[in-house]
Parts: C-alpha cells; sequence; structure tokens
C-alpha cells in the first residue's frame, strides 16, 4: 500500500512545470526499484525533487542522455548504473 502511495508522490508535477518524458522515467525507477521506500512518504516528494536534480546535474550523459538515445527504454547498462547511483544516493540523502 505504502509504494502506491509513494509512487503518486513520485508522479506529482508543479501545474506548470510539467516533467520531461526522460525525467519521469529517472522519477519512476526510483520508486519502482523500492528506494523511495527508505524514505517517509512526507518526504518522498522533496527525495524525488533531489535526485532527479542529481541525476540532471552530475550524470546526464550516463543516464538522461542514455534514456533519450535507447528511445526511452532502460537497457541493463542503464539500469546497472541508475542501480549503483540509486544506491549511492539514497544511503546520502537527508532530508
Amino acid at each position: 500500500m505504502n509504494r502506491g502511495v509513494r509512487l503518486y508522490e513520485l508522479l506529482k508535477q508543479g501545474q506548470y512545470v510539467p516533467m520531461e518524458m526522460e525525467e519521469i522515467v529517472v522519477t519512476l525507477f526510483i520508486g519502482v526499484k523500492g528506494f523511495a521506500d527508505r524514505v517517509d512518504v512526507a518526504k518522498v516528494s522533496d527525495f524525488s525533487k533531489a535526485w532527479l536534480e542529481f541525476i540532471k546535474t552530475s550524470h546526464k550523459a550516463a543516464v538522461i542522455d542514455a534514456i533519450i538515445k535507447e528511445k526511452f527504454t532502460i537497457t541493463k547498462e542503464i539500469e546497472a548504473t541508475m542501480l549503483k547511483l540509486a544506491e549511492e544516493f539514497t544511503a546520502s540523502y537527508t532530508a
């Protein structure tokens, strides 16, 4: 049940700031793979925003550009990269 609530929180977007498809993929990844489960529901939105910003600023080529290049498919290589980054990010995340 809580995972559904967390996934809902991950999908919330600002009215005039819709997310790009690749950003949605990156954001949902941490929910589907269980990383958002490690964060209180009330903090999931902030967690996902920080995660997305982390990827966009530090790992754009390895994740965002790769997802676009693969036509929004998460290949085994992209998944491995994202799992490693999500583990590192989640372990160091403080809210």
